[in-house]
């Protein structure tokens, strides 16, 4: 079989390692450049057949590194790697030449279905057979070596292992199509050695080989995923023919898996050059939402700057627990006194961190891409509560009391979550700032003094007659003046000091409201708080949305 060389260009050492190994067990050749300039440089040194590419490199850009492995080798294949957001590049590679694209983090399955487009592909061009490999295990030589002769000569790159251990070991170390293995190995037998491959690879095809006739055994290899069932003395002519219905199924999965990959591929480009068609025929609307979208993203992200508190607590607390675990562990360990049952209790115990900090994350990530209104069904209780979990820390620490009163017969809505998660932040963050406003002048004294405690109260009702709900934000800081009532929607208009607000929030809440099918009212004197009320139509699709 022809070893290809392959390169590998990203920054990451992790994913260079990790691919580098699965390249060798495809035997391939692999190199390495952890940057473009490194990249280019070992292209131009080595008959390099297939690049792994990066789309985000920290020198030069994956489409141009891409355009000049097509201008100097264009039977060169390339397959792009991306990360989060970058799908739309990918697809752009696709049509400059790439062969396909896999996302971070990579799956394996993936990799060798690419892998397997592209050697194909070369293949085709160089009119070169594909030599399939079989690995046999015997713990008999007098089996196992004059049957490797037999089947190099029938063309089949073939290795041999005399105990399940080491046959195992080569099908993790190489890609092994075919595994003929005796029943009755010295420490596993051959049902075993067949399952634990395929939970290491599952498109290995097995044949067992056993030296009694036993209808039980068969049954159990078959249900094990063998292909068939010799016994011996091997019918060599059988043999062949087992081999060949293996090799069958092999082709007919991987004609199927790459054809699969290859429909995918194109329905997405296909899916993207609709885009743009469209794009191109709404070309206004689409200028417009790209604006409000920026109006939207601007918003968010100084939400998120101002949650950093919170953000904080919430990561910091489960980190404090790994490190109290880890050290916990060391303690142990250098007293001697570490135990398997501790180590599975503290995995537990570090995981459980992980996944706290992991919602963390993932939810302040997706509430800070999201750019577009995808409406769907949607519990306003939830969004509220998800509001909460990225602003609860903050009014916490500005020592403002929160109170929920939601009812318990709210029907859903059709809304876009993230957007209306948006216009409660903007809510509560106009309310604790009204009320930290309050408190100052009180203790300045350019308003009366007295007991002052801050609270926030939110209530979610539902009115049947009206078929809308109805959610309010009431606090009792400043208060809204009736002439402030009338432009607190309008753009850029603001009650805060200079730097202090862009004036932007309500009106891009009023934005959201509006694309809900909802209205946004205040409630409120000067001086005795305010209420912000957003009552959303109930029903489906025809209820919300443009």
């Amino acid at each position: 079989m022809k070893t290809r060389k392959v390169l590998i260009v990203d920054d990451d050492q992790l994913t260079r390692e990790q691919v580098a190994k699965e390249l060798k067990r495809h035997y391939c050749e692999p190199f390495l450049g952890a940057n473009g300039k490194e990249g280019l440089e070992v292209f131009a040194r080595e008959d390099i057949s297939i690049v792994l590419l990066d789309v985000k490199l920290p020198d030069i850009d994956g489409l141009e590194f891409l355009k000049v492995v097509k201008e100097q080798r264009p039977r060169c294949e390339v397959i792009m790697i991306t990360g989060f957001g970058s799908e739309e590049i990918a697809i752009q590679s696709l049509r400059r030449g790439a062969i396909d694209y896999l996302e971070k983090p990579i799956n394996f399955d993936e990799l060798s279905a690419s892998l397997g487009r592209a050697q194909e592909k070369l293949a085709e061009r160089e009119e070169l057979a594909y030599k399939n490999t079989i690995l046999v295990i015997d713990d008999e030589e007098s089996v196992l070596f004059p049957l490797k002769r037999f089947l190099e000569k029938e063309e089949y790159e073939v290795f041999t292992a005399s105990n399940g251990r080491d046959g195992l070991q080569i099908i993790e170390s190489n890609k092994i199509d075919i595994l003929i293995t005796d029943i009755n190995i010295g420490d596993m037998n051959g049902i075993e050695i067949l399952q634990n491959a395929k939970r290491f690879y599952k498109d290995i095809e097995g044949i067992v080989v056993t030296g009694q006739k036993d209808e039980a055994l068969a049954i159990e290899s078959l249900r094990a995923g063998a292909v068939d069932y010799l016994t011996k003395p091997i019918n060599l002519d059988e043999l062949l023919i087992s081999i060949e219905k293996a090799v069958e199924n092999i082709n007919l999965n991987r004609d199927r898996l790459y054809r699969s990959r290859e429909i995918k591929i194109t329905s997405e480009i296909i899916a993207k050059m609709n885009q743009e068609l469209e794009r191109r025929i709404d070309d206004r609307t689409r200028e417009l939402s790209q604006t409000q979208a920026q109006l939207f993203q601007t918003s968010k992200l100084a939400t998120l700057g101002e949650m950093s508190a919170g953000m904080a607590h919430e990561i910091n607390q489960p980190l404090g627990g790994i490190a109290l675990v880890c050290a916990n562990i060391k303690k142990a360990m250098e007293r001697g006194k570490f135990t398997e049952q501790m180590l599975v209790k503290d995995i537990a115990d570090i995981e459980k961190s992980i996944q706290r900090i992991t919602r963390v994350i993932n939810h302040i990530r997706t509430f800070a891409r999201q750019d577009t209104m995808k409406f769907l069904d949607v519990d306003i209780a939830s969004t509220i509560h998800s509001a909460l979990t990225l602003l609860e820390e903050q009014l916490r620490l500005h020592e403002i009391e929160v109170v929920l009163e939601l009812a318990s017969d709210i029907p859903v809505i059709m809304g876009e979550p993230f957007q209306l998660e948006q216009v409660w932040i903007n809510f509560m963050s106009n309310a604790r700032d009204s009320m930290d406003e309050k408190a100052i002048k009180m203790k300045d004294g350019r308003l009366p003094a007295g007991e002052y405690y801050k609270k926030l109260v939110i209530s979610v009702t539902f009115d049947a007659a009206s078929q809308r709900v109805r959610v309010a934000f009431a606090d009792n800081g400043m208060g809204i003046s009736e002439d402030n009532k009338k432009k607190v929607f309008e753009p850029f208009f603001t009650t805060k000091e200079v730097g202090k607000g862009s004036g932007l929030g309500l009106s891009i809440t009023f934005g959201i409201v509006d694309a809900h099918k909802g209205v946004l009212s205040v409630e409120g004197q000067e001086g005795a708080g305010a209420t912000m009320i957003v009552t959303l139509p109930v029903g489906g699709k025809d209820a919300g949305g443009k």
